[in-house]
């Protein structure tokens, strides 16, 4: 056999290795030949590929990727161990720490310098691959004295690089843990006089960029005559080949070029799923999966992809990660982390306490009691944080959970909605799961202090969440498990694993880590539909090959921010990988299209994407060798589509005109139908409401609610006679301001809860002051429930109303005021300049706007039988305009007119109610009103 084998770029590379390995050895000489690859995935295809030719059961080769046999070449003469990251960058840390202490300066915690640790191991890593010695790194130091045009804190670094670089070394030496560069490193010093005797011939397969230490292995075996390069392209054509070509002292060329020439074909998208849906098609016509490839350079496009394929394609491997990060285990251990870091004392910050108790994986743990009660118990919870049940807890911005468990009412509430759904589940049970939880997802974690004690707080958790919560239920979800008690046992083995460290620096660390992980799918290589990224298929071939995403910044893609390590330091050094990474790149990009039958390529053509510069090198090659601009000329998708015009609305039936002929209306619901009727559906008919939740703001709902309650408290004394606003009224008042603030409104802010407090103060100073002035005889009523029939169209309807407050005023009249805290105006139009009026519902909602002070005018008419009567608001907000109130009717009108103003908007509200009780007319969707639909809570069951 050749020291060097080339084949041409559109060779299968796999099937011609194959064959000449075939040709040269019979399989009883196999298991003395050594293949090492790049990576894993060929050895799989190749190890098929002989199978395929012989036809009987043989002894296998021996196989190595580049990283065993280096770690073989290493191993030979000592044990060790590999070196995780996270370990590395400690060391690291303790050796500035001891050495250079002046680099921790702003970064005193692990944590803090762990982003500078990371980009030092990998420039280490850098220097031990391309085996870069000690003293060019004092060069760089004696120049950082100088000073490089970066930060001083990063000229301080550089030039404790070489010191910091010893150290490691020997520490890892001492501990016999190497990280992969100083394995490869080791494996360099040792190649020369390595004697591989149990192997006849190493065959280094396929191989296009080395690091100087690939190279001193690979040429010392090649000059020891036990080693074949085995290539791939012509020198010629590549920098790269062309170098190794020097290196080796051997040609890089194929013998013949092959006749056969791909079939390219080029579909351009306006988007990421039309790309995809063009793809889904050519694969649909491709037929046969078993030999067909998808590259997926971006990450991003695999689910959606996965999509489209699954309910055609049978199997499929994907060799490509799903990230942990997006799983949502990963989001129940962030919401974790988060109520740790935002705890005061004993005290969780509400929000990201109902977060964790909400993540789907917690509501459905069986802990002592079934998965539907433990949903019931934590929507209870949510209930009374959120003040939806009114507690002393409700609202509240940060719980102690010690109140929370203490609170009756949660196991009240929840054993008698369990009751309601013959459950068996009793209180006791329901406070004995609830302090399980509790424990589970935030007691145990508050203890953390070393990665040993997170190790194990974790590890129980998982177990938890193994054994009481539906996760296996997910295949996806116990791969991440897996994946976690890897991590565990390595956190736990570290040698750190006993130091102690803030809470939040191992949470965050830990954080940190999991960010990068990524799981794989199940699948087997050699089985189906192949799914890969474009440095998976390293020495494949495929008839057909779908490359997707073909977008510069995605092939290639490149980094070219600048790291902690300048890039003058770098290119001082002679690590400029940057500059081959494109070649790297657009060589197997080229190999893969150049060995297929077929080559499909999609990319994306919108304002921020283009296609790749390879695509356009094919088009060129492709122009050039047939004369002919344009012959290649990209193809853009087609697709059909058939608009649906919106018919949101729902069929009333008999039983919702027998519902509405019982309903008890208030004018709420009736300006809700008049908006809009399908809202009216949802909210009345079928009962459906918005959840509540904790905001981290206050809403003007919050203020209006509290204003409302305060104002009953302070004027309740006045009931029945004149109010007196004096100072001692004043005193009074604003001390029950202060007072009822602190202890509703200030738990549920931050910092500027003062700022509130100062604006609610001067709209009630502004208040009391109109106060003093309206001729008040006395108030009749606050918070006043009014219920009553008003007869419509010959029917009576039952309406009830809940009015702020009656005065009687100095003329024996009777207001009805309403307060308002918003800046909306929702005051009716004077009936009297309305001629003509069409009574239809939506000609109504424009002039009507709004039937409360009709209806409150009604009932309080017809319950106290006054003759002198009027209704108004009362803008709190806005004390200064009239007085603060804006009536229904002005003062210069007779009784005589305002009740033709009321004959009107009881012709109105029977015109609304005639419609909604219209057996035909079914309740359908306004969009008319965009800002009403905006806010509305059911705008998405329009769409």
């Amino acid at each position: 056999m050749k020291n060097v084998i080339t084949y041409d770029l559109g060779d299968r590379f796999i099937d011609k290795l194959a064959d000449d390995i075939v040709a040269a050895y019979a399989p009883a000489a196999w298991p003395r030949l050594a293949f090492v690859f790049g990576g894993r995935r060929p050895q799989l295809f190749f190890q098929k590929a002989l199978a395929e030719r012989v036809g009987q059961a043989s002894f296998s080769p021996r196989f190595f990727t580049i990283d065993e046999f280096m770690e073989h070449l290493v191993s030979r003469d000592e044990g060790f161990s590999r070196l995780n990251d996270l370990e590395a960058c400690f060391e690291i840390y303790r050796t500035a720490q001891k050495e250079s202490p002046f680099l921790l300066e702003g970064r005193n915690e692990f944590w803090r310098f762990l982003p500078w640790a990371g980009e030092v191991l990998g420039f280490f890593e850098q220097l031990d691959l391309e085996d870069i010695q000690n003293p060019s790194l004092k060069d760089v130091a004696a120049h950082a004295d100088i000073g490089y045009d970066v930060p001083e804190s990063i000229n301080k670094l550089l030039g404790q690089l070489y010191l910091l670089r010893e150290d490691f070394h020997r520490k890892m030496k001492e501990a016999r843990a190497y990280s992969r560069g100083f394995v490869y490193l080791l494996a360099a010093r040792k190649a020369a006089g390595a004697r591989l005797d149990d192997f006849e011939r190493i065959f280094f397969c396929n191989f296009f960029y080395l690091h100087r230490t690939e190279e001193i292995v690979m040429r010392a075996l090649h000059e020891q005559g036990r080693s074949t390069m085995v290539f791939q392209g012509r020198a010629g054509e590549w920098s790269v080949l062309e170098r190794l070509s020097s290196v080796f002292g051997v040609p890089i060329e194929p013998p013949v070029a092959p006749a056969r020439r791909p079939q390219v074909r080029i579909s351009c998208g306006f988007d990421l799923h039309s790309q995809i849906g063009m793809a889904r098609q050519a694969l649909k016509e491709c037929g046969d999966y078993r030999h067909a490839l998808v590259v997926l350079p971006e990450p991003a496009t695999l689910v959606p992809f996965l999509s489209e394929i699954a309910s055609f394609v049978g199997d499929f491997n994907v060799s490509m990660g799903y990230p942990v990060s997006r799983s949502s285990l990963y989001f129940l251990l962030d919401l974790i982390f988060r109520a740790q870091e935002t705890r005061k004392g004993e005290g969780y910050y509400v929000k990201d306490y109902l977060g964790v108790l909400g993540h789907p994986l917690v509501k459905n743990l069986q802990w002592g009691i079934e998965a539907a009660a433990t949903r019931v118990l934590v929507h209870k919870a949510e209930e009374i944080l959120a003040g939806t049940i009114q507690t002393s807890l409700g609202g509240s911005l940060f719980i102690d959970p010690k109140d929370l468990f203490d609170e009756e009412g949660l196991y009240a509430g929840a054993a008698a909605m369990l009751e309601r759904m013959d459950s068996g589940t009793k209180k006791a049970d329901l406070k004995k799961a609830f302090a399980g939880l509790h424990k589970l997802l935030f007691g145990n974690w508050e203890h953390v202090a070393t990665f040993a004690d997170f190790a194990a707080v974790l590890e129980d958790f998982l177990d938890a969440l193994l054994e009481k919560s539906p996760l296996e239920k997910y295949p996806l979800n116990l791969k991440i498990v897996e994946q976690l008690h890897a991590m565990c046992r390595q956190m736990a083995g570290a040698a750190f694993c006993r130091e102690h460290f803030p809470r939040e620096e191992i949470l965050r660390i830990f954080k940190a880590r999991l960010q990068e992980q990524m799981v794989s799918f199940s699948g087997s290589p050699l089985k189906g539909l192949q799914i890969l990224g474009l440095f998976e298929t390293r020495s494949l071939g495929f008839d057909d090959v779908f490359i997707l995403d073909a977008n510069e910044s995605v092939l290639p893609k490149l980094k070219v921010y600048e790291p902690l390590i300048p890039r003058d330091v770098m290119i001082q050094l002679g690590l400029n990988r940057l500059e081959k990474e494109e070649e790297i790149q657009r060589y197997q990009f080229m190999r893969l299209v150049a060995s297929a039958r077929r080559a499909h390529i999609f990319y994306q053509e919108r304002d921020t994407c283009e296609k790749s510069r390879f695509v356009e090198a094919l088009v060129w090659e492709k122009e050039k060798e047939e004369k002919d601009i344009g012959v290649l000329r990209p193809s853009a998708g087609a697709f059909r589509i058939r608009v649906t015009p919106l018919e949101a609305h729902a069929k009333k039936q008999k039983a919702h005109t027998a519902f509405l002929k019982e309903m008890c209306f208030s004018a709420s619901s009736i300006n809700t139908y008049m908006n809009c009727p399908l809202r009216f559906y949802y909210q009345y008919v079928l009962g459906l409401q918005e959840k509540e939740g904790v905001s981290e703001e206050l809403e003007a709902s919050d203020i209006g609610t509290f204003l409302h309650s305060f104002l009953e408290r302070v004027f309740a004394p006045f009931v029945g006679r004149k109010p007196v606003v004096n100072s001692a009224f004043r005193k009074i008042f604003f001390e029950e301001l202060d007072r009822s603030f602190e202890a509703e409104l200030r738990k549920r802010m931050r910092s500027d809860a003062f700022l509130v407090q100062e604006v609610i103060r001067f709209r009630m100073e502004r208040f009391l002051e109109n106060e003093a002035k309206r001729g008040i005889k006395e108030i009749v009523a606050l918070e006043k429930e009014v219920a009553g029939d008003v007869r419509l169209d010959g029917e009576g309807f039952r309406f009830k109303a809940r009015i702020d407050r009656v005065d009687r005023l100095d003329d024996s009249s009777l207001l009805v005021v309403d307060y308002k805290t918003g800046s909306v105006d929702r005051m009716p139009a004077n009936p009297g300049k309305l001629e003509n009026f069409p009574f239809e519902r939506r000609a109504i909602r424009k002039a009507v706007k709004s039937f409360q002070l009709p209806i409150y005018f009604y009932l309080i008419q017809n319950a106290a039988g006054a003759e002198a009567l009027n209704a108004g608001l009362y803008h709190l907000r806005d004390a200064s305009k009239d007085g603060g109130i804006r009536t229904l009717f002005d003062e210069t009108e007779t009784m005589e007119d305002r009740a033709r103003g009321m004959s009107f908007y009881l012709k109105a509200l029977e015109a609304v109610m005639r419609e909604l009780l219209d057996p035909v007319v079914n309740f359908e969707a306004d969009p008319s009103d965009a800002p009403y639909c905006r806010m509305c809570p059911f705008s998405y069951l329009c769409r």
